[in-house]
């Protein structure tokens, strides 16, 4: 809405994420009355369509938004997207560790123009980014301005091997998580299990440990949100899942204890 409200008529948006519910919910783009709250009456009236439950984004505005899959922790070539003046990358870097998160910096400069600027959430740590970035305040957010890169910007040393050890680590995660939270360490387990359905948000397992996790920190709220998408998790499954990580449980076992973390009364 922004955008077209400037000068700029040629503009175009990739939105991506590595959750193909969140994307299947993005390409509908359909919204509650309490979600477009904070819309004025004017930009609801030039923007959205009433429909039955809330309202939906106009065609003309839908037609400059490109829907991707994309799993920011991996080098993946065909999901990249073209040179950027903005990306917005919130929340995500949260989930990874040093290495990754250097990476993935790295990633992000590589597809941003010089002079473009970088938004992330407050809750990232993007580490050291003077290499590619500086610090600045647009209308009084902190964000960080892709500097003139002086060459071409290398493949860092590991990056193809850190993205291969992601791609198959995922028990090493949950193993980490387990350890962490057995020895009191919930932050950690917290962390583990986020990374865990980051890499793959399609595994119940996953959701389950982490809502587990939050439970036990004593984040009802955010736990009950874990539950749910694991539950999701299995409904959309094959029946196939590896299901060792619980200890000898089964499916049915993860299905009812899912189940019974959902119908308990959240605070």
């Amino acid at each position: 809405m922004v955008l077209e409200e400037t000068s700029h008529r040629n503009w175009h948006i990739v939105a991506t994420d590595v959750s193909f519910h969140a994307l299947a919910r993005t390409e509908k783009a359909q919204y509650t009355e309490r979600e477009v709250e904070g819309l004025s009456p004017d930009r609801r009236e030039r923007y959205l369509t009433r429909i039955s439950g809330g309202y939906e984004v106009a065609p003309f505005l839908r037609r400059n938004v490109r829907i991707a899959h994309h799993n920011l922790a991996r080098e993946d070539v065909e999901a990249r997207v073209p040179e950027s003046a903005v990306v917005f990358c919130r929340n995500v870097l949260m989930y990874f560790g040093p290495e990754e998160t250097a990476a993935s910096i790295q990633r992000l400069a590589g597809r941003l123009a010089p002079g473009g600027h970088l938004f992330l959430g407050h809750s990232d740590s993007p580490g050291r980014m003077t290499d590619y970035f500086e610090p600045v305040r647009v209308a009084g957010t902190l964000c960080y301005r892709r500097v003139a890169p002086s060459s071409p910007i290398p493949q860092p040393a590991g990056q193809r091997q850190v993205a291969q050890h992601l791609g198959r680590d995922l028990r090493g995660l949950l193993a980490d998580g387990e350890l962490a939270a057995a020895s009191g360490d919930l932050r950690s387990a917290v962390r583990a299990f986020r990374q865990a359905t980051y890499l793959d948000p399609n595994i119940a397992i996953s959701y389950f440990q982490l809502g587990a996790a939050l439970e036990l920190a004593g984040d009802r709220r955010e736990s009950h949100r874990a539950y749910a998408a694991a539950g999701l998790a299995m409904m959309q499954g094959d029946g196939s899942e590896d299901v060792s990580a619980l200890g000898g449980y089964t499916r049915r076992d993860l299905a009812r204890a899912i189940a019974s973390r959902l119908t308990a009364k959240v605070t």
